[in-house]
């Protein structure tokens, strides 16, 4: 039996227990589209929950105009990932940013290696190296609490586009034996470990 001595109180920095990572589209005021590395996001339905600083360009975007892409990258886009987190699209730079090492990126397609592809309901473009890609619509956009510096912007799904290598042979599922997300645990970058089992629920996931 696990007793209370087996446990240490600890202050940890940070609580990415294990997060999946996604790479957020937003429309920038001239048009073009602005990319944003985001560790901090969950699903519940149709419905995605950003979790963003009030300090980059992605969340002034979603406020100025409701539209972006939810590009979820596997494992193997890790790098492209990492050049994002340490640029922003915002200008002029904040103390924070200046504090972070972060630097200014016009142009977050150069400066990462993603690609644009074009997307079918919303102005920002996809990025064609992530697997899956989900357009949205912001529908709020509720503030953190006031010693907190982040907004958390609710959106819902309008259209997701999945590589067919990552779907079942019927091209109607995902193929969980072949997608992994791009885990982000304690500032380090995971994919998929081994199947452990099934949820009860997952019947009426399968095929």
């Amino acid at each position: 039996m696990t007793s209370a001595a087996e446990f240490t109180q600890i202050s940890p920095e940070i609580l990415y227990f294990g997060t999946p990572v996604a790479v957020l589209s937003s429309l920038n005021p001239d048009g073009t589209t602005n990319l944003a590395a985001l560790s901090s996001f969950w699903a519940l339905g149709e419905r995605l929950m950003l979790g963003l600083t009030v300090f980059g360009q992605s969340a002034a975007n979603l406020r100025r105009h409701g539209q972006c892409v939810v590009n979820l990258p596997s494992p193997g886009q890790w790098q492209e990932v990492e050049r994002l987190g340490y640029t922003t699209g915002r200008t002029p730079l904040t103390d924070y940013h200046r504090t972070a090492g972060i630097l200014h990126a016009k142009d977050k397609f150069a400066a990462s290696g993603f690609t644009p592809l074009p997307a079918q309901y919303v102005a920002p473009a996809r990025a064609a190296q992530c697997p899956v890609q989900i357009e949205a619509d912001v529908i709020a956009i509720h503030p953190a609490s006031e010693d907190a510096p982040f907004v958390y912007i609710e959106t819902r799904k309008l259209l997701v586009h999945a590589h067919r290598d990552v779907l079942n042979s019927s091209a109607t599922r995902f193929d969980i034996g072949a997608w992994s997300p791009l885990f982000y645990v304690f500032r380090h970058y995971f994919g998929k470990g081994s199947h452990l089992g099934t949820s009860f629920r997952a019947a009426s996931e399968t095929d």
